[in-house]
């Protein structure tokens, strides 16, 4: 969807979403910077204070060309393996967000041999960057929204008083919502969902945690990473079983998707319990 044109160069709706995104990162960044909450880590403080243009550069460079490869070659490939050309359209989106914070985690741990952080300061580094993931979220769902995609399961019209239930109760608050360029259905408005619980509710939890522990100086380094696995991966687990493009993918019960999130939140369990990592005073 195009935002504006400047002749003549369109711009898109994705994109500039995106840039809210890494501008989100980058202002938080500088907050965080200028508090000094890390001054005893002081190649982290260093970083923070010096380097935030040059971090952010690095892992926006990662994100968007790892993150649009794994959508390509893993979830969509018998379609860009007849459309070849589409892979560098990335205008139409197209960004798998999985691989998105998992390449995040990757560019953050070449930024640590090359800035020479420990493993608290590295762990810290991206505890922060977590921290406000979630509105990234939310301004790619509601890019969703916007394109009318990732949308869910058709509301039962074969129950009719549950349909008009909860149309009469929620249509105002969209938690249904016609896609007409799709067709003429009520749908579970998933976009809806995911704003609320992967931004609303996550973004509430893990800042809440995150300067609880600032204020008592005193924190556990990867707790809002298990946190955030725990918690993002169950959101989006249960919103799989609504949305109707995960419908076809399911194996038995579950979704390439839903593995993968199996998979995160074990390791944020582990995260959390894990005795080598202890609280470290700030």
């Amino acid at each position: 969807m195009i935002a504006f044109s400047i002749w003549p160069i369109n711009v898109y709706w994705y994109w500039i979403f995106y840039l809210f995104g890494f501008l989100i990162w980058y202002f938080f960044l500088k907050f965080i910077a200028k508090k000094k909450f890390f001054s005893k880590y002081k190649n982290l403080q260093n970083l923070l204070s010096n380097d935030i243009d040059s971090l952010l550069i690095y892992i926006i460079l990662w994100v968007l060309l790892w993150g649009r490869l794994w959508e390509v070659f893993i979830y969509e490939w018998t379609y860009f393996s007849q459309h070849l050309l589409e892979i560098f359209a990335v205008w139409n989106g197209g960004m798998s967000f999985i691989w998105w914070i998992t390449w995040v985690f990757v560019s953050l741990l070449i930024m640590k041999k090359v800035k020479k952080l420990s493993n608290v300061e590295f762990f810290l580094l991206f505890d922060t960057l977590l921290v406000v993931v979630p509105l990234a979220i939310m301004l790619g769902r509601f890019w969703n929204y916007l394109n009318q995609e990732i949308y869910g399961l058709v509301v039962p019209i074969n129950y009719r008083w549950i349909n008009e239930f909860f149309v009469n109760i929620f249509t105002k608050t969209n938690i249904f919502h016609v896609y007409d360029l799709i067709d003429s259905n009520l749908r579970i408005n998933t976009n809806f969902i995911s704003i609320f619980f992967e931004w609303l509710v996550l973004f509430f939890i893990l800042s809440i945690l995150f300067f609880k522990k600032i204020k008592k100086k005193e924190i556990k380094p990867w707790i809002i990473i298990a946190y955030f696995l725990i918690f993002y991966s169950l959101f989006r687990f249960f919103i799989e079983y609504l949305r109707i493009d995960s419908q076809s993918q399911y194996v038995f019960l579950f979704t390439k998707s839903q593995r993968i999130f199996l998979i995160f939140i074990l390791t944020g369990f582990v995260f959390m319990w894990n005795k080598k990592m202890k609280k470290i005073k700030l």
